[in-house]
């Protein structure tokens, strides 16, 4: 009997050190849980007031994960931002990733080409220039068409062919210029990181033709989302009752056909003052050339201040824009830039979303086999 008392109290006694030993752990894991999160929200407070000075709207929430939740519009809405503008900046150096691809001349190769090999093209994660004859200097690739203004819509579907056959699987954004184009590709991912490249999208200097259609200008170049590239060549590029398989055509317009014609929405790239980013024309020209030009805020406005690419006819141009963004300081001014939140693109603004819209997008001569066609793009 006395036996079994002592037995029964070295058992309560061992019972006794567990329970303490897991009290312990436990109010040690919640006092170092509220440490870390007032740090936490210290950091958050320094961090977020810098990043919301230099990203007024865009965030990116870690609870999100890569892209925004289901309920969200993954066209319009941006992630929300945790890091400082310096973590920002270095994160954006290698995401999203953009492959560059410049449609060129022979003649142009040394006259123009060249400069943006050696200039803007050096901050592209791939940088190709796609012309009518090679020029391994370069690393120019030779199309199978001809040259000329009036063939440029067969050049680009030539081009865009050539990418998504060699580079589709490796990057994420796919920017298409010519060699009179300068990009400040800083400014193109800081603003590519506010959407999802699944997204089946395309930026450029947007012209809105009516209520329900709109274009992009192909005068201030564009950038294609790797889902719009995957939809426009599996389910436009072969079919030509879509899709325009002509060498002859105006490259804005039918672009925009085709895109519509698969469900690929013209995003609106403008910033919060209405001002274009993807520019038509030279900023060192610009009361020169363009003082009757109005923009769509109804001011003489030269250009946004987070732009993302000018046109010019004179390539040395560029190593002036290169100097004056990249190297010139101003003593006292404070240089750096904020950037806004990219507006709602015409789907949203009529109250509806990109993935169950296909249907009405699609041209009325093709309703005999629209249940095809929805079936595909949906896939």
């Amino acid at each position: 009997m006395i036996g079994m008392r002592q037995y029964r109290k070295r058992i309560e006694l061992v019972l006794m050190v567990f329970i303490g030993l897991a009290w312990g752990i436990l109010l040690s894991e919640l006092m170092r849980r509220n440490r870390w999160h007032g740090a936490f929200k210290n950091n958050q407070g320094i961090n977020g007031e810098a990043t919301s000075r230099l990203f007024p709207s865009i965030g990116r929430s870690s609870s999100y994960g890569p892209y925004p939740p289901p309920n969200l519009s993954p066209l319009t809405t941006p992630f929300i931002i945790t890091e400082d503008s310096v973590q920002l900046a270095a994160r954006l150096l290698n995401e999203p990733r953009v492959l560059c691809l410049v449609l060129t001349s022979p003649k142009a190769h040394k006259s123009r080409a060249v400069h943006i090999q050696r200039t803007w093209g050096t901050r592209c994660h791939k940088l190709i220039f796609l012309s009518t004859k090679e020029d391994k200097e370069l690393g120019a690739v030779a199309l199978n068409v001809r040259e000329g203004y009036s063939n440029l819509w067969g050049k680009t579907r030539a081009s865009l062919e050539y990418v998504y056959k060699h580079h589709f699987k490796d990057y994420d954004w796919f920017l298409k210029a010519d060699d009179e184009t300068y990009v400040v590709m800083e400014n193109l991912r800081a603003f590519l990181y506010a959407y999802s490249p699944k997204s089946p999208v395309y930026f450029g200097n947007k012209l809105h033709q009516n209520v329900t259609q709109s274009k992009i200008s192909s005068g201030g170049k564009y950038v294609l989302s790797k889902a719009a590239l995957h939809k426009f060549m599996k389910y436009a590029f072969d079919n030509s009752s879509i899709c325009s398989n002509l060498n002859i055509g105006f490259e804005d317009i039918e672009l925009g056909r085709c895109m519509q014609s698969v469900g690929v929405v013209a995003g609106d790239s403008q910033d919060e003052q209405g001002l274009s980013r993807f520019i038509p024309f030279s900023p060192l020209h610009w009361h020169q050339d363009h003082r009757n030009y109005t923009t769509s805020n109804d001011s003489n406005d030269c250009c946004s201040d987070s732009a993302i690419s000018f046109r010019s006819g004179n390539a040395k141009e560029f190593y002036v824009l290169d100097y004056i963004i990249y190297n010139l300081k101003s003593f006292g001014i404070n240089k750096g830039q904020e950037y806004t939140s990219p507006k709602k693109s015409y789907m949203d603004a009529l109250g509806t979303r990109h993935s169950s819209q296909t249907e009405e997008m699609v041209p009325s001569k093709m309703k005999s086999n629209k249940s095809q066609l929805q079936a595909k793009v949906n896939g």
